[in-house]
């Protein structure tokens, strides 16, 4: 049989974007506003929420080839409220131990599980910190291929129970046209639609934009990409419209992180939806990703879809070949 040459990504009404939700827990390091946010997701979406307790991420290989049965109870002791809190919430709760280094035990679990969503909270550290200890938290965001909503420790306003659909009011979704930037506009719009939000979207015209186009004058450089951002974000509209979604759309000037945390400070947004194509090496310890930046900054849950998720979404056929070619090259 054939593989069809294109496959449309459905955007109706009637799509459920998460039908299995992960919150990955460590250790007794639980954030109530991440449980906060997976429990209303699930909610809303009529999604099963999967907890998993990951125990010593610290250990050595040898130590994490077994979990003794005190930290077992241990574990069980840590998802036993948020179990609690999902029950009695009539959601279908599945919680679930492992250990090892967490990228890895999240990863394995979602693809034997079909997660749609991982619900994730914040970093604590800095940024140069962050790099320096494995960067769990962006090893996450950049290879893992899912949606990923990080959530910072905040106080989520009324997240559960029957004022749960005013949690997202305002939805910010900044474009550049990219694979993962375009994934990522389905999720806000999605989103938007089911919460009866406003959608934003924003296209930044940045200094970056001139120095990928050499030869040309800043004038001509700017003009095109205008141009293309008015396209881009005339797209949004109409999209938005198919669905009734109430939308606003704004071009800028400027560095994009900055445009980003600017915009969403002065319209009160609630939720960004943004891709992340990430950095490696120096350019990522000195640099970092845009998506980097906003999370780093922000006060408010961000949904990123890295390049595997866009790929996968968008192109699944290649991406699951390529997934297969990967790992028979890992085997020889």
């Amino acid at each position: 049989m054939n593989s069809p040459s294109h496959l449309e990504v459905r955007e109706g009404a009637d799509i459920n974007l998460y039908n299995q939700i992960l919150i990955p827990l460590y250790g007794a390091d639980i954030r109530d506003s991440v449980v906060q946010y997976g429990l209303s997701l699930a909610e809303t979406y009529d999604a099963a929420l999967h907890v998993l307790s990951i125990q010593d991420e610290e250990r050595t290989e040898v130590e994490s080839d077994q979990v003794t049965k005190q930290e077992e109870w241990d574990a069980a002791a840590v998802i036993e409220p948020v179990v609690d809190q999902a029950h009695s919430l009539g959601l279908n709760v599945i919680p679930a131990v492992d250990s090892g280094h967490s990228p890895g035990v999240i990863r394995e679990y979602a693809e034997e599980n079909d997660i749609d969503l991982l619900v994730h909270q914040k970093p604590t550290q800095t940024r140069l910190a962050r790099i320096l200890r494995r960067d769990v938290s962006s090893h996450i965001i950049q290879n893992i291929s899912l949606p990923v909503l990080t959530i910072p420790d905040m106080d989520p306003s009324d997240p559960v129970g029957e004022l749960s659909t005013s949690q997202f009011t305002d939805i910010l979704v900044p474009t550049d046209g990219y694979d993962e930037a375009s994934v990522a506009f389905k999720h806000g719009l999605q989103i938007a639609k089911r919460y009866d939000a406003t959608l934003h979207g924003l296209f930044v015209i940045s200094e970056q934009s001139y120095s990928s186009r050499p030869g040309f004058t800043w004038e001509e450089v700017t003009d095109s990409w205008e141009q293309r951002g008015t396209r881009l974000l005339e797209d949004i509209t109409e999209k938005a419209a198919t669905l009734d979604v109430p939308v606003r759309t704004t071009l800028s000037f400027g560095q994009p992180q900055q445009e980003i945390l600017k915009y969403t400070e002065v319209t009160d947004i609630d939720l960004v939806t943004m891709g992340t194509r990430g950095l490696t090496g120096i350019r990522r310890l000195l640099q970092g990703s845009v998506a980097a930046q906003v999370i780093e900054e922000a006060d408010y849950p961000v949904l990123t879809i890295n390049r595997r998720t866009a790929e996968l979404k968008k192109h699944p056929y290649t991406f699951l070949r390529k997934t297969n070619q990967n790992r028979k090259s890992r085997l020889y």
